[in-house]
């Protein structure tokens, strides 16, 4: 009785699913709706006569100065060619080149730390 039960509720929320899809567009969306063309236009010619102003920005002396008291640490990077090969498999593999990192992350030097390791 129980799986009688849940077969007619799923048939009874399909139905009601595959009613919406039954719809008509006008129906849905109306016919007094611009189409996507006119939309695209009208955004567009609006957006040419406008003049757009750029944000004057300029670097201040003590960002600078922050740039140049701190370092990245040296990170050295090995790189790889992987020559063109066939898998396990007989698939081919064509050639790659990659690259490792000696360390997992980049440190930043603090201030007068740099030196040594020029």
């Amino acid at each position: 009785m129980r799986k009688m039960m849940l077969i007619l509720i799923a048939i009874w929320i399909n139905a009601g699913l595959l009613s919406g899809c039954a719809s008509s567009k006008a129906k849905v969306f109306g016919t007094d709706m611009p189409s996507m063309k006119t939309i695209h236009d009208e955004k567009f010619h609006q957006a040419n006569n406008e003049v757009l102003d750029r944000p004057h920005r300029s670097a201040s002396d003590e960002v600078i100065e922050t740039h140049e008291e701190f370092q990245w640490l040296p990170n050295p990077t090995l790189r790889m060619y992987v020559f063109k090969h066939l898998t396990n498999a007989g698939n081919p593999v064509p050639g790659y080149s990659t690259f490792f990192r000696l360390y997992t992350r980049d440190y930043i030097a603090s201030p007068g730390e740099q030196g040594g390791w020029e």
